[in-house]
């Protein structure tokens, strides 16, 4: 009996609730950047997601490229406060512009399909996941991702939350003028810049760029390159653990 009472609570809850993003949406304030407390714009997985994501904070694994260091804050736009134990993978492109894990296709001078293919499906170069700290931190050392015709360069990004959390997926882009200081350096210079360019605010061709929080915000470093990014994603457990704690004391 006490099983069922638990279950049917629970339930009664989050029908009480309705719908995760409206409720995150409710408690957010309007605000983008650090600090902001706004649930993590939704993009696309991608064609090149695995399920190969090491446990780790470096993600070199051999490859050559400018260092990137990113340092992500996790936060519970329920509470707006840091969520530790949120597992967070990323992956990306190498300086080539190819992924590992899988099959790449390539494309010629003109943009047509190649019929050559570049294989890495056993490497997991630039893939991995932390899992957030006490104070909702995860940190990747990287390099900075080459560019692949037609997309703008960007990194995936996937946050699971602990129980009773929503997964979040998203894409993040880097600004022209990063990305061209990049492009001229040693490990890139060979492919030029990516012909691809959008900036913030621009909504044209497949993807939308409007959104302030899907564009890292770079600072160079002597090592390279660092960024810090806020993920901002739905955790309903400290409600739901109050639950517990009642039917089981029921």
């Amino acid at each position: 009996m006490k099983r069922r009472k638990f279950i049917a609570g629970m339930a009664a809850a989050a029908g009480g609730l309705g719908s995760g993003h409206l409720l995150a949406e409710q408690n957010a304030p309007s605000a983008v950047g650090a600090g902001s407390c706004r649930l993590i714009t939704q993009d696309v997985t991608g064609p090149f997601h695995t399920d190969r994501y090491p446990d780790r904070s470096n993600l070199f694994e051999g490859q050559k490229g400018v260092p990137l260091t990113l340092n992500f804050l996790v936060r519970n736009v329920m509470t707006c406060e840091p969520l530790p134990g949120a597992k967070v993978i990323i992956w990306h492109a190498n300086n080539e512009g190819f992924y590992s894990g899988v099959v790449n296709p390539m494309l010629n001078a003109d943009g047509t399909a190649s019929a050559e293919k570049a294989d890495f499906r056993d490497q997991t170069f630039h893939r991995g996941m932390q899992t957030s700290d006490a104070l909702g931190r995860v940190k990747f050392v990287t390099a900075f991702p080459g560019w692949y015709f037609p997309r703008v360069t960007h990194l995936h990004v996937k946050v699971f939350p602990p129980d009773f959390g929503e997964e979040a997926t998203t894409q993040l882009y880097f600004r022209n003028e990063t990305c061209d200081e990049v492009y001229a350096s040693e490990h890139y210079r060979h492919r030029g810049p990516n012909p691809t360019r959008r900036q913030p605010g621009d909504d044209s061709g497949v993807f939308s760029f409007d959104a302030e929080d899907l564009w890292l915000n770079i600072s160079r470093s002597d090592d390279g390159f660092h960024a810090t990014h806020e993920l901002g994603v739905v955790f309903y457990g400290g409600m739901f653990g109050e639950l517990t704690d009642h039917y089981r004391q029921g």
